[in-house]
């Protein structure tokens, strides 16, 4: 069976509540830097904690789990993360605490799931972000949830399905075509992409999270 990977950053966006359900529903807690602090305000502690270690409490480095230095300036902590769960052999992380308090950082998490190794999916107040590249996707939600389809890279062979306004073998591109607050009109969603990158914002309510899938 695939394990759960949580990646934990350090935003402040998410509640101690639905952090420490994600939490409590995975089997492998990642920490990056002062993500170690979110967990443990929420009430949980990880199971490993990485990075360039210049935001965490001393709470936090004294928590009595493996700590991880990596002084790599041309990366960020979230980059040290995917790159160390990749390097254990898990194929998918989930991350959270990633809305964060400044956009430069949101921003950043996402370029940086997008050239991850492993699949990367983000843990949202209001839902879940799918990274996808090249290839089929598909997803449960229900009519009325707000879809959104956002090219990361210029992307072709765009399809989207399952929604109020549908694309078809669509040119996408982050100066170019989006699909924002696109609408569920049924209960799956599917997504195409020919070639490219592209994050997929799907809307769940919180009793439904967490969702790993």
């Amino acid at each position: 069976m695939k394990q759960k990977v949580l990646g934990v950053l350090a935003g402040h966006d998410m509640t101690a509540d639905l952090l420490r359900r994600w939490a409590d529903s995975a089997d492998v807690l990642l920490a990056a830097d002062a993500g170690a602090d979110r967990l443990i305000e929420a009430g949980a502690i990880p199971h490993l904690i990485l990075g360039d270690l210049d935001s965490i409490s001393q709470k936090a480095r004294s928590c009595g789990v493996e700590v991880m230095p990596i002084d790599d300036q041309d990366s960020t902590d979230c980059d040290k993360l995917l790159r160390i769960a990749a390097g254990k052999g898990y194929s998918e992380v989930t991350l959270a605490s990633v809305e964060g308090d400044s956009l430069d950082h949101l921003i950043g998490t996402v370029y940086s799931a997008a050239r991850a190794s492993v699949r990367v999916r983000l843990a949202l107040r209001t839902g879940i972000g799918y990274v996808l590249h090249e290839g089929e996707f598909a997803l449960e939600s229900r009519p009325g949830r707000r879809i959104s389809l956002l090219p990361i890279v210029p992307c072709s062979g765009v399809c989207l399905q399952g929604v109020r306004w549908p694309l078809a073998d669509a040119e996408m591109s982050p100066v170019g075509l989006v699909s924002i607050s696109n609408e569920a009109v049924c209960n799956a969603v599917e997504a195409k992409i020919q070639s490219g990158a592209a994050l997929l914002v799907a809307e769940y309510p919180q009793e439904e999270m967490p969702r790993w899938t």
